[in-house]
């Protein structure tokens, strides 16, 4: 997977004419834009366009442009955490959808304020070689969202390209999109979010210190703090979840492993470059977790929600490490106890609950 990185700058000297000109980046392509937050079932059928058109139509790239930041997060900086997919995880996902050129743009002012017509000649056709277009149904480009379907496939008579254009995918009666998928996940809905997704929604994170109350009371739970701050979490409450732990924290054969798989978790720098995207060996457990306030051992209840697992059989120690987190379906909301004994009978029903939604029980 090649990635090819529009820094702000960059943009701007692609915008004045400063570089670009001479020679395309690629020699030829098919490409799919836009933020692809959540790479749902919607966003897979665009790279499976881009993908056999460029097998269709002899060209050289498949390509993606898309952007670092969700532009939602420029221009509405003081915005809740709604992001699907964090870059980290959108460059993984992106690598198992066999993706072979993205390019990954700063979205600046610069950028937006371009006429649809200038960013496709200066961009998409002059600087990357774009012989076909693979656009969405509702696709809106440029200042004042006038680069639609119709429009941007009359310019293509003039600039080279052709548009393809792949109508709505479905869940049930409902459009798939990625506002949609959010509203499932905020009422707590993981099996619509799921269909729409194409798999269960996940979260990466890194286990932190607790305050060990889980193994006082017989439940040891891993705190997982979210590596991107504006990653979207569903409502509140209990949850059936999948564990991704570390290979290397498991041995072959320890009982409560569910699979083993090889998954990449890209490494990149402060500018968003991949450093590293070797795949690694990690093992599935299942589990249960409490996404919420914990107020049965904190008064009122902490400040800030957080996320903690219970996961079924394992014994290492996750202390500093990256793991990744599945919601599988909700149990029941977070409650405050009257003390000790009375949550402890609840997670021992908890747990089995969790363990026939899982499969396990």
């Amino acid at each position: 997977m090649r990635l090819i990185r529009l820094t702000a700058n960059y943009i701007s000297e692609i915008i004045a004419g400063k570089i670009g000109t001479n020679q395309s980046q690629l020699e030829s392509c098919s490409l799919a834009l836009g933020s692809f937050d959540g790479l749902h079932r919607g966003h897979q059928e665009l790279i499976r366009g881009v993908r056999t058109s460029r097998d269709r139509l002899g060209l050289d790239s498949g390509a993606l442009f898309t952007f670092m930041q969700h532009p939602r997060q420029l221009l509405d900086p003081g915005a809740e955490p709604f992001l699907l997919t964090t870059w980290r995880a959108k460059l993984a996902l992106l690598q198992e959808l066999e993706c072979q050129v993205i390019v990954a743009a700063d979205f600046c002012p610069e950028l937006s304020r371009l006429s649809y017509e200038e960013f496709v000649e200066k961009f998409l056709v002059g600087y990357l070689g774009m012989k076909h277009l693979v656009a969405g149904y509702d696709i809106h480009l440029g200042a004042d969202r006038r680069g639609t379907a119709a429009t941007l496939e009359e310019l293509g008579r003039t600039l080279g390209y052709t548009v393809e254009v792949i109508p709505p995918v479905r869940s049930g009666e409902d459009i798939i999109s990625s506002s949609a998928i959010r509203k499932a996940l905020t009422a707590g809905d993981l099996s619509v979010a799921a269909d729409m997704l194409g798999r269960p929604y996940a979260i990466w994170g890194e286990v932190t210190p607790g305050d060990r109350r889980g193994r006082e009371i017989g439940f040891p739970t891993a705190n997982i703090q979210p590596l991107e701050a504006m990653k979207l979490l569903p409502e509140t409450g209990v949850y059936a979840a999948k564990v991704q732990v570390p290979g290397d924290v498991v041995a072959p054969g320890t009982p409560g492993i569910l699979e083993r798989v090889t998954e990449s978790l890209p490494e990149v720098d402060l500018q968003g470059d991949i450093l590293s995207a070797a795949p690694c060996d990690w093992a599935i457990f299942g589990g249960m977790l409490n996404f919420g306030y914990v107020p049965t051992f904190h008064g009122e209840g902490l400040v800030e929600p957080r996320v903690e697992a219970n996961i079924f059989g394992f014994e290492g120690d996750l202390r500093g490490r990256n793991v990744k987190v599945e919601w599988i379906k909700k149990l029941r909301p977070e409650k405050k106890f009257d003390g000790a004994d009375e949550l402890v009978a609840q997670l021992k029903k908890d747990q089995d609950h969790a363990r026939q939604v899982l499969g396990l029980a």
